[in-house]
């Protein structure tokens, strides 16, 4: 399998420019960090207001840029790029989100030409799940591949796929959209609004939700032993399977038996060097990964798995803000 070239392998700046910039604008607000060509983060600066409407948040990023560079006195004339990375669709090619769950006003807004327009400076606009991908590859668990499958668990179910070193972004701008993979007939309904969506069996709400509906229907005493406020999280459900809670188990099994499943078919079909899994379920570790390599092997076409890397995101949640920058010092050669 052939390596991808890697920022900090040949990652070279002209001679005026040291630094590149990455931003996420995301769940937990708005984040910005300096790197070097390496990919070293030297400052950063963040805002935890999530729910800002879009020309704040260009105002705000315009902010914290200069409070990173500020707090080690840099000047915007040494920055050669900036990545974006964000939390919703995007049209990458003309630098426009598509649409914020989280805040008004970006739907069809020219993020790029704004932020430009504010700084100065050639911007990159990516989703963040498909920037984690960019991330993982580049300097974290899929480091030196050059196929990749990144699945994001969080909020939704999202991802992003890296063929041959270029992330593959498809007719219209969808691919890496993992959750919407169809893996029932029929079944819980998707936030689009369709059935059988992977979203709706292996988000971190759905874990939660399939649960519940479950813990309904149980014996008092089981019930009881949930009632503590804020005790049905996901960590907590993965953690009481392992101790033998019958309705726990039946959840993680049925999210494992199904996340297994579509990770199989993308393996099947890509071939990649490396899957990576990500986002707040991820972080449960071994109690997902364990089973869930056992059903993917199980469920792949052996050939695929034979070299395949299964592992866990190694930045969490610094995966797509890593991308941005990835982004921005690959430019278009990612695409």
């Amino acid at each position: 399998m052939e390596q991808a070239q890697l920022p900090g392998q040949w990652g070279v700046l002209p001679c005026d420019k040291r630094f590149v910039l990455g931003v996420e604008i995301a769940g937990r607000g708005q984040r910005v960090v300096l790197a070097e060509p390496s990919g070293r983060i030297v400052a950063e600066a963040h805002s935890i207001d999530a729910s800002a409407p879009a020309p704040v948040v260009v105002d705000t990023v315009r902010g914290l840029i200069d409070q990173a560079c500020s707090s080690i006195q840099v000047d915007l004339s040494e920055i050669w790029r900036i990545g974006i990375a964000f939390g919703g669709p995007v049209d990458a090619a003309r630098g426009v989100t598509l649409l914020s769950h989280r805040a008004p006003g970006f739907e069809n807004f020219p993020l790029v030409n704004l932020l430009e327009e504010a700084v100065g400076i050639p911007s990159v606009l990516e989703n963040d799940a498909r920037a984690a991908a960019v991330g993982e590859a580049s300097y974290g668990a899929a480091r030196g591949c050059a196929d990749v499958v990144y699945v994001h668990l969080g909020a939704g179910v999202g991802g992003g796929i890296i063929v041959d070193g270029r992330l593959v972004d498809g007719a219209s701008g969808t691919a890496g959209e993992i959750g919407h993979m169809v893996v029932s007939v029929g079944g819980p309904i998707c936030s689009c609004g369709k059935p059988g969506h992977l979203e709706a069996y292996a988000s971190a709400p759905a874990i939660v939700n399939n649960f519940r509906e479950r813990l309904r229907t149980a014996r008092r005493e089981v019930i009881d032993a949930w009632l503590a406020p804020g005790a049905i999280t996901v960590g907590a459900i993965f953690e009481r399977a392992r101790a033998g809670d019958e309705i726990a188990r039946e959840v993680v099994t049925e999210t494992v038996r199904v996340l297994g499943l579509a990770i199989a078919n993308l393996i099947t079909v890509l071939n990649p060097a490396a899957v990576i899994v990500g986002g707040p379920v991820a972080e449960v570790g071994a109690l997902l990964m364990d089973p869930l390599g056992a059903r993917v092997r199980q469920y792949s076409y052996p050939a695929s798995v034979r070299r395949l890397r299964l592992s866990t995101a190694q930045f969490r949640g610094d995966s797509a803000i890593l991308g941005a920058v990835a982004l921005a010092l690959r430019g278009d050669e990612v695409r």
